[in-house]
């Protein structure tokens, strides 16, 4: 009976101690920015010029192979004249140029 009683007042008093000490540890943290208005921002990226690393962070349902298979594609065309043409790579349909149309640049 009385090791139960000494634990049991080790563990409340570990608790108490722990929750004590760790309260003057937590802030609260205010964003510069409404997440809202970071969502609502898009990053365009111009496809005739970028890199296969801009294109993987810019473009949604984009990765890094899918970005050099838009360079090599780039590269056979000379260039992008229609957003279109990336339907042309493995992968890519309207659905994904109908997601990424506002960030792409010609």
């Amino acid at each position: 009976m009385l090791r139960k009683t000494l634990w049991t007042a080790v563990l409340v008093g570990a608790v108490t101690s722990t929750t004590v000490n760790a309260a003057p540890l937590l802030t609260t943290v205010k964003p510069t920015q409404p997440m809202q208005a970071v969502q609502q921002q898009q990053v365009k990226v111009n496809i005739n010029t970028a890199s296969a690393a801009e294109l993987a962070m810019s473009l949604t349902g984009v990765g890094q192979r899918r970005a050099e298979a838009i360079i090599a594609l780039r590269e056979q065309l000379g260039g992008f004249t229609d957003a279109n043409q990336l339907m042309q790579v493995k992968g890519i349909g309207p659905r994904l140029i109908e997601l990424n149309k506002e960030r792409i640049e010609l």
